[in-house]
């Protein structure tokens, strides 16, 4: 989509994508191959789409309450200043084909959400008119692919952009009480962890680096850090090892109902993908939490039979008994722990353990 040159919409003049736009090196995206639309005067860059055959499309989002007004430019010679709630632009009459670019005069500030977003024909999203949001940001499930702005920083309530296919790392200074950034394609170590965490979703990436110590915390709902592949293939017998460090006691974790650190099922064990973690000496659960997973976590015999312990010792009052999952790549439990298996089994619980998946 990105090409040479940006086709005039609307009677505006054609915008340049042959220079990147001042300072865009510093986003860490490819500036060279994808340059940024450069509109005259200088503004702050949004998204770019192209116009469906029928010459009409609708933009939507919504805002927060920002700092100051805003005002988009709707790139067909019209914008609007905008300050909260929804907003919305209608074209007509344009031609099928060509592309579109929204720009803005400063970022948002606060919350920002899309709406229809993900109905944009080449969607290009380009980070830039967001970067100064806090409070939430949601771009779930619309086809974004660009890698974000490194220099994005903030503390969010609810960050999520799952669901797209985001490359790159992700910033590491941007830290979200729910932070649901699963299945796209990021690399380099995990995000930020911040004890007021409640879901810590990063599942189906590619980071690497060392799970959290949520022990102390008691309003965390949600972990999952299960499922990073970036690509590499071996074989088992010589792991390619994604996530590291230590399954923490999670008996404090009074809120806390799935926990997922493990590397998936058969697939990813066949392409030699593979944790590497130990299990805390003090390891424990607390009575809410329905599922746990740490297959093909490299876990010793004892390590296996000490979690299927702790969990039969409280069989009888788990609230709502689902699925615990130690199998795959770990080693088998002894005879101990495949009765401790046989007491959770009895109470309901599905239990995998090696060789299973």
């Amino acid at each position: 989509m990105e090409t040479e040159q940006l086709t005039s919409v609307g009677g505006l003049m054609q915008e340049s994508m042959m220079s990147p736009m001042h300072g865009f090196d510093a986003l860490g995206s490819d500036s060279i191959e994808e340059p940024l639309p450069t509109p005259d005067p200088y503004r702050v860059p949004l998204l770019t789409f192209t116009v469906p055959a029928s010459g009409t499309e609708t933009v939507e989002f919504t805002i927060g309450p920002q700092a100051s007004p805003v005002t988009v430019y709707w790139g067909d010679g019209t914008s609007s200043t905008v300050s909260e709630f929804a907003v919305t632009h209608t074209y007509t009459g344009l031609t099928g084909g060509n592309q579109v670019t929204i720009t803005t005069d400063k970022s948002f500030t606060n919350f920002f959400k899309d709406t229809n977003f993900s109905s944009l024909e080449n969607l290009t999203f380009w980070w830039d008119a967001i970067k100064g949001t806090s409070a939430n940001l949601v771009l779930k499930d619309i086809g974004l692919t660009r890698r974000m702005n490194p220099t994005m920083a903030g503390s969010y309530s609810n960050f999520n952009l799952k669901g797209n296919s985001i490359s790159g790392d992700f910033p590491n200074s941007i830290t979200s009480v729910a932070l649901f950034i699963d299945d796209n394609n990021f690399t380099g170590d995990l995000p930020k962890y911040s004890s007021s965490q409640t879901n810590y979703v990063v599942k189906g990436n590619a980071f690497r680096g060392a799970i959290h110590d949520i022990s102390a915390n008691a309003g965390i709902n949600r972990y999952s850090a299960y499922g990073q592949d970036d690509g590499t293939k071996t074989s088992f017998s010589n792991p390619h090892i994604m996530l590291t460090g230590e399954i923490p006691n999670l008996s404090g974790c009074t809120s806390l109902v799935y926990y997922h650190v493990g590397n998936g099922g058969m697939a990813e064990y066949n392409k030699g993908l593979a944790n590497n973690l130990t299990v805390a000496a003090d390891f424990d659960v607390y009575e809410d939490i329905e599922e746990f997973y740490a297959g093909t976590c490299g876990l010793s015999e004892s390590e296996v039979d000490l979690i299927l312990a702790k969990f039969a010792a409280k069989a009888g009052t788990f609230t709502n008994p689902n699925k615990i999952s130690v199998g795959g790549g770990n080693a088998q439990p002894s005879a101990a722990g495949l009765a401790n298996k046989v007491i959770l089994e009895n109470a309901g619980w599905t239990v995998l353990t090696a060789p299973d998946f």
